[in-house]
């Protein structure tokens, strides 16, 4: 008995076959030139837009002296932010910087913040350095919170918890209107100063006041911002 032979595969009708699988419709092609046009139309918008060619403000918001402005300058702008927190927003809560009349220690950090218990205390500037805060926890009082606070502030200056260039220039804390007044009306209280009830923690600059009060025409941020 015979056996079947074997016919030779016709290479070329398999290659043809296999080109058409392969084959992409024209469709699809004209679909990646209209989206490479696309792409190239989108990066030409973007890199004549302001917002991408100018340098954006890493911080939303400020708060502190400007470069060149005197302390009274800076007071009375501060000022203006309390008497323009009213209208429909008057009760709702806002980061401000409370700036002592002095660099303040603990002592006197808590006695200008001991009438205000339900204020968030959140940050303390020392010379250009920012120290956030916990609230106290069940059992403590705020004045150890700062205390804590200095004596790690110290240890990481490599200083004793004494060095006066650990004194507090400002503080950064969250609360109403009424509150924040009632901190500026005190006098061992330089000012204060209120951002808007929308502004953002984590977004806002912060730069103390570092030149004497007792010298109001002496400029009021010599400081680098605080970091």
């Amino acid at each position: 008995m015979r056996s079947p032979e074997k016919i030779a595969p016709n290479r070329r009708v398999r290659r043809k076959r296999e080109w058409a699988e392969t084959r992409r419709p024209a469709w699809v092609m004209w679909l990646s030139v209209a989206c490479l046009v696309a792409l190239a139309v989108g990066v030409l918008a973007l890199s004549n837009s302001e917002r991408m060619s100018k340098p954006q403000a890493i911080n939303g918001d400020s708060l502190g002296p400007e470069n060149d402005e005197s302390v009274v300058d800076y007071v009375n702008r501060a000022r203006e932010t309390l008497d323009g927190a009213d209208g429909t927003d008057a009760s709702d809560p806002r980061w401000a910087l409370v700036t002592p009349m002095q660099p303040a220690g603990t002592g006197a950090l808590t006695g200008i913040l001991s009438d205000q218990a339900d204020l968030r205390v959140s940050t303390l500037l020392s010379g250009n350095t920012q120290w956030s805060l916990p609230e106290p926890a069940s059992g403590h009082r705020r004045e150890d919170v700062f205390a804590e606070a200095r004596e790690l502030m110290a240890a990481n200056a490599g200083t004793g918890v004494d060095d006066p260039a650990l004194d507090v220039l400002g503080v950064l804390v969250h609360g109403t209107p009424e509150q924040l007044r009632s901190l500026n009306d005190r006098p061992d209280v330089l000012t204060v100063e209120a951002l808007p009830p929308d502004a953002v923690y984590g977004r806002i600059g912060l730069r103390p006041v570092s030149a004497d009060p007792a010298d109001p025409d002496a400029p009021a941020g010599d400081e680098e911002p605080a970091e």
